[in-house]
């Protein structure tokens, strides 16, 4: 008991690291989950993204005015605006709600039509815009890449056609500019905004729970493992076999505890969305999250028996939660990363438990459903066998040596 006890004390003694990865962080996934809109029924109409722009025209060609124009049915483009410095720099420096303010000023340079074609024709690179942004700079570079998109297909024009005129080669540019592909809204059905909003939770939830044990329960381990509390422990009378079962209950209640926390952080969080789904639905996924929690307990325990101290206990418990998260889709879907990454992800807990997690809470739970989730979580708790085997088999070793 008194063991076990010590075991405790040990975790207990880093308070701040209890607080920061299971409390802080799993409230942030509360904050994450609730922000996330899984209403789509809202976007009905596709709009380009818009812009506030600045043509000074000092060519006064066919290709600048078309440019001009070509900008202007694009983007908001701002008029009445000297091309003074003082008055542009005045234009740049207004927020975006402001009247007459500007994201960016195009200056076309003299002769730039006459530059352009001669360089196109003579295979070259072709001249380009001085271009001055604002504050808003997304919205700059977006309408400067539209500038060039025009000049591109104008020097394109000029090559291709050898005898057209510059006018010819304007409307050439300004009629292929014009055109642009379809866009169409993709309504997505959701059956269950609180489900999804319980499974970003959960997801996102992982990270605190691998990150927390691994911390928590490496420390443990290690402490104990310290030649002065080995020594102290072999003068007691308590046998080595009930010392380490001991060290492991405590670990164990400290993975409990971890879980327990940033588990019912959620539940309380998110309790209408809880009574909605169904107290069964969400108590399967717990499960998986709890399955979950089993693999940072054995991980925590392998990096004890290779002597990893508190340093190196932060960094493992810190990379594995964010990689395994991420490979688990609780920070993007898997469904938009390469073929690479999604088989890499089947080799990781954290895929196996947001699948178990995903059909809990969002399909009828028939039985070939509980079936599929009884799978995930056998695998999951696999990863937690194997590398808690290499530990121990590390331990053994340590202690022949």
């Amino acid at each position: 008991m008194s063991t076990f006890k010590t075991a405790l004390r040990m975790a207990l003694a880093h308070p701040l690291y209890l607080l920061i990865y299971t409390v802080f962080i799993s409230l942030m996934g509360v904050f994450i989950a609730a922000s996330v809109s899984w209403n789509s029924s809202q976007l009905t109409e596709y709009k380009p993204y818009d812009a506030n722009v600045i043509v000074v025209d000092r060519d006064d060609s066919d290709l600048s005015r078309a440019l001009t124009k070509h900008l202007g049915s694009r983007f908001e483009l701002v008029t009445g605006i000297g091309d003074d410095t003082y008055d542009l720099a005045g234009a740049l420096s207004k927020s975006n709600s402001a009247k007459g303010s500007a994201d960016c000023v195009f200056f076309i340079p003299e002769g730039f039509e006459s530059d352009l074609v001669a360089a196109a024709r003579a295979g070259e690179s072709l001249p380009k815009l001085d271009v001055t942004y604002g504050a808003g700079t997304m919205a700059a570079a977006l309408s400067s890449a539209e500038a060039s998109r025009l000049i591109s297909l104008a020097g394109a024009a000029a090559a291709l056609e050898p005898a057209a005129s510059s006018g010819d080669v304007a409307k050439a540019a300004e009629h292929a500019a014009a055109k642009r592909a379809e866009v169409q809204i993709e309504q997505v059905k959701v059956d269950s905004t609180a489900a999804a909003t319980l499974e970003s939770y959960f997801n996102f939830g992982a990270y605190a729970i691998i990150s927390s044990v691994i911390v928590s329960v490496g420390l443990v381990f290690s402490g104990m493992n310290e030649p002065e509390h080995v020594r102290r422990m072999d003068a007691g009378p308590i046998p080595g076999r009930q010392r380490s079962l001991a060290v492991f209950a405590a670990a164990a209640v400290i993975t409990v505890c971890i879980w327990v926390v940033s588990s019912m952080m959620g539940v309380v969080g998110f309790a209408g969305a809880v009574a909605e789904v169904g107290v069964g639905r969400v108590c399967l996924a717990l499960a998986a999250t709890f399955a979950l929690a089993c693999t940072p307990l054995a991980v925590g325990f392998a990096l004890s028996s290779l002597g990893a101290r508190e340093e190196l206990l932060n960094g493992v418990g810190n990379l594995l939660g964010m990689l395994m998260t991420f490979l688990g889709g609780a920070w993007m879907p898997l469904s938009l990363m390469g073929s690479a990454v999604q088989t890499v992800a089947h080799f990781v807990p954290t895929f196996w438990v947001n699948d178990a997690i995903g059909k809990a809470l969002a399909s009828d739970l028939t039985s070939a459903v509980l079936g599929d989730i009884a799978c995930d979580l056998g695998v999951t708790v696999l990863f937690a066998v194997a590398i808690a085997a290499a530990g121990f088999a590390l331990a053994r070793a340590k202690s022949r040596a």
